[in-house]
């Protein structure tokens, strides 16, 4: 029997304060998670949103992004030493401090575009003979990284061969990529800012051509170049805005670190810049597969204009290379999503 002592009091059984604020966020997270899971059935661009951001999470997007900034920091020196290599062959008598405003470059960078052109004997050749190596080198890893984000993405496995030919387009797209960034800053430094910004426009439409043909390079689950389309833009939209600020906000920030930090200022700089630009090649990846699967290609839309519509029957390779279905009346049919394995219909 027990006796007054031995029975429980109600203190020993009450929650904690603690304990109760456990549970409430508990219960307003499964709450959450139902409303919005109620959300995806009735809106479908909340359904494609989130499943872009799980594709993402799956295939290590955040992971590959650094990776892939890391990589392209990496390609950045050997391509800088290339370019200083050739200043000091080809531009002894040019001015060092006109070729490195016309990039963009201060503080100490400058400095050293400065003294390439003075250079004499040897060195520029061993500088251009190790910047290439490096760009190859370098090169490959990127492109490497590059084809691994893109299967992933795409739910291809991470077995991926990696193709001279895409190392070759990857290297040539980003040099491209570089000097069409310098000829817009050499634009926006002879013009006002009005003239800077729609330069900047025309720019971004440039990058969305660039790297269309690049994704167009790497593995993926079809050859329609619309697939590519959204993610392309993605990248060439966050290479445009990158260069806003270098442009507008970031060249006095550069020196003021240069002065203030030496090489280091410089080198967190750049690879903030770079790990934005990695981010988004990730993200955009998972977004063109995602969109893809479940939305279709752009392709579709194009190919249902009036007067294109007859290409792909006139043209069968067309049809083939842009995935699309013939119909009886003539006309392509939208592609279907791709019946792909642990991919979920809509």
């Amino acid at each position: 029997m027990m006796g007054p002592m031995d029975e429980p009091s109600a203190d020993e059984h009450a929650p904690s304060a603690l304990e109760r604020a456990i549970a409430w966020g508990r219960e307003q997270s499964e709450r959450a998670a139902e409303r919005f899971a109620v959300l995806r059935e009735r809106v479908e661009i909340v359904d494609v949103g989130a499943r872009v951001y799980e594709r993402d999470k799956e295939a290590g997007g955040t992971l590959l992004g650094s990776a892939l900034a890391l990589r392209l920091f990496l390609f950045f020196v050997p391509f800088l030493l290339l370019v200083i290599g050739l200043a000091g062959v080809f531009g002894r008598s040019s001015d060092g401090s006109a070729a490195a405003e016309t990039a963009g470059l201060s503080g100490t960078l400058a400095s050293y575009v400065d003294d390439a052109f003075a250079q004499s004997g040897r060195t520029p050749w061993i500088a251009l003979a190790v910047g290439l190596f490096g760009i190859g080198t370098t090169g490959w890893s990127l492109t490497r990284a590059l084809v691994l984000s893109s299967a992933l993405s795409w739910r291809m496995g991470g077995k991926q061969h990696t193709p001279i030919r895409a190392i070759g387009i990857v290297v040539g797209l980003i040099v491209s990529i570089a000097l069409a960034a310098a000829i817009a800053n050499r634009i926006s430094q002879a013009t006002g800012v009005a003239v800077t910004s729609m330069s900047l426009v025309g720019l971004t439409a440039v990058y969305s051509v660039l790297w269309l043909v690049l994704l167009q390079a790497l593995p993926r689950a079809t050859t329609d170049p619309g697939a590519s389309l959204p993610g392309a833009a993605v990248v060439a939209l966050v290479i445009a805005g990158l260069q806003t600020v270098t442009q507008f906000y970031l060249p006095h920030q550069i020196d003021s670190s240069s002065e203030l930090y030496g090489q280091v200022g410089v080198m967190v700089a750049f690879l903030g810049w770079f790990f934005f630009l990695g981010r988004s090649i990730a993200f955009a990846f998972a977004l063109n597969a995602v969109i893809y699967e479940q939305l279709g290609s752009v392709s579709t839309l194009l190919f249902a204009l009036p007067v294109v519509r007859q290409l792909p029957r006139r043209v069968p390779a067309v049809g083939r290379y842009f995935a699309l279905d013939h119909v009886a009346d003539g006309g392509p049919a939208a592609a279907e999503p791709l019946d792909l394995p642990g991919v979920d219909r809509p």
